[in-house]
């Protein structure tokens, strides 16, 4: 079981699927597009491991903290080699961070990336009250997830960055008769959305990317 001192690791990016040079061969490469950028990812070992710093659905349902050694441990029963040096690889390229929660690391990544939703919401699950469903229409939900973080999916991609989102949410909070002090917290707030974003993202229902002004500063 990961510990939940280590840093959580976070994709960043929107997957856009295989390239298949030849019909009927395997795929030449894999097309993430990130900010103004379309970096590739190379062969199939660099695709699955990026893919896996997403989540597994059912370990992060269980709470399981999203760390290199939960990405780790998932590789080696998916049969993907090498993870720890494609993970590194992935860190440098600026396709992976891995970031501990409340760290000026994390607030300086808050800064300079945001949130994109995806999905539809699906509310409450006749059979699970209190959670939220993700997904598309006709279909089980993609993802489960508590009022917060459903909140922040619904709500958190109408700022420029994932730290004026923190920040806008709190406020929001903060109009509710008697809010819990910790939801009118922006530190806090960040906080808990860097904890719960993998419940979303094991899901496909958001992914991470540059801020605007940082993409254009790239362009």
């Amino acid at each position: 079981m990961p510990s939940s001192d280590e840093a959580l690791v976070f994709p960043l990016g929107h997957p856009m699927g295989a390239f298949h040079q030849h019909r009927g061969e395997p795929p030449s490469y894999w097309v993430v597009r990130l900010g103004w950028d379309s970096p590739l990812l190379g062969d199939q070992t660099t695709a699955d491991v990026w893919t896996l710093t997403h989540g597994v659905p059912s370990r992060v349902r269980d709470g399981v903290p999203w760390t290199r050694t939960a990405v780790r441990e998932a590789a080696e029963e998916a049969g993907v080699p090498d993870c720890d040096l494609v993970l590194d690889t992935l860190i440098e390229r600026g396709l992976v961070a891995e970031l501990v929660p409340g760290s000026e690391p994390a607030a300086e990544f808050a800064r300079t990336h945001r949130v994109q939703s995806l999905l539809l919401g699906l509310g409450e699950p006749p059979d699970r009250p209190g959670v939220d469903g993700i997904g598309l229409l006709g279909t089980p939900a993609s993802a489960l997830v508590g009022p917060a973080t459903y909140e922040f999916w619904q709500w958190a991609h109408l700022w420029p960055t994932l730290a004026d989102a923190s920040v806008g949410l709190a406020e929001m909070a903060g109009q509710a008769p008697d809010p819990d002090p910790a939801d009118t917290d922006p530190a806090a707030v960040l906080d808990r959305s860097f904890r719960e974003l993998h419940r979303l993202l094991s899901g496909n229902a958001v992914y991470l990317d540059r801020s605007f002004a940082v993409a254009d500063a790239q362009r």
